[in-house]
């Protein structure tokens, strides 16, 4: 798949450096989609996608996108769902208010950066569109409507007490205490936020499976996007074959297929 992109303006019209702030930002937002979709969090990843242009036309900016060398832990499979969640995405966008099925808090906040250096009017909004061998199979133009949308969906907020279940990732220091934790059952990335004090209790519970309760907040979906941590344990296995886990834990062979996981790490024990 290929990711067209068209921005306004007559031929020989456009803002150089205007354009080239928008596709770095549309990069930036499959970058973040990526990040949501890859087949492993984000703590086993290393570098970035390299998109290259596989068509570039001169006045206003109309070029096509295509990834050349996917970063470690993606594949072919998952940036061809990024760019036509993208796509899809934005289409939802342009229509209601909420975050869009799908995107997680990071490419919605990335996508209404992007969208708010468009027009409001289709004929200054940007064009997206999905190709498939040459032939177009998805399109949207994209207007700053979709940053209102997508930033009022941002705003809702359902607080709770709760709790949620899943693997522990990516801790980080910097800009307050946090970590990753990629949601059982759904894959989804939940953001968790601890005091200094529990940093010795989440640093145990690394890449563990563990379930964490304090104040749960969910996005206009009633998708879990963040918790303030209160209190965590580490909770046992469930009693099931690894082939089982197909959708339980969508990162969890890093996109290998089971039987060649199993025969890998058979091999390296």
């Amino acid at each position: 798949m290929e990711l067209r992109v068209r921005l306004p303006g007559a031929g020989g019209s456009a803002d150089a450096r205007r354009a080239v702030v928008i596709l770095t930002r549309v990069l930036t937002v499959l970058s973040a989609m990526e990040d949501a979709l890859a087949q492993a969090p984000s703590g086993r990843q290393s570098g970035e996608t390299t998109w290259a242009f596989t068509r570039l036309a001169l006045g206003s900016v109309d070029t096509v996108l295509a990834p050349s060398v996917p970063r470690r832990g993606s594949t072919s499979d998952v940036l061809d769902a990024v760019m036509d969640r993208v796509v899809e995405g934005f289409e939802a966008a342009e229509g209601r208010a909420g975050v869009p099925e799908g995107w997680d808090r990071r490419a919605a906040v990335k996508a209404a950066e992007l969208a708010d250096m468009l027009g409001l009017r289709p004929d200054v909004g940007m064009e997206l569109e999905l190709l498939l061998a040459g032939e177009s199979v998805r399109q949207v133009t994209v207007t700053r409507r979709a940053a209102e949308h997508l930033r009022a969906g941002l705003r809702v907020r359902q607080r709770s007490i709760g709790s949620v279940t899943g693997q522990l990732e990516t801790i980080t220091e910097h800009g307050g205490f946090k970590a990753n934790l990629w949601q059982e059952g759904t894959g989804h990335r939940v953001e968790v936020r601890f005091k200094e004090e529990h940093v010795d209790l989440v640093r145990s519970s690394w890449r563990k499976r563990v379930m964490v309760a304090g104040e749960l907040y969910r996005d206009a979906a009633g998708r879990p996007v963040r918790i303030a941590m209160r209190s965590i344990e580490e909770v046992p296995e469930p009693t099931r074959q690894l082939a089982d886990y197909a959708g339980v834990y969508p990162h969890l062979t890093d996109g290998t297929d089971t039987a060649d996981y199993l025969r890998e790490i058979r091999g390296a024990s």
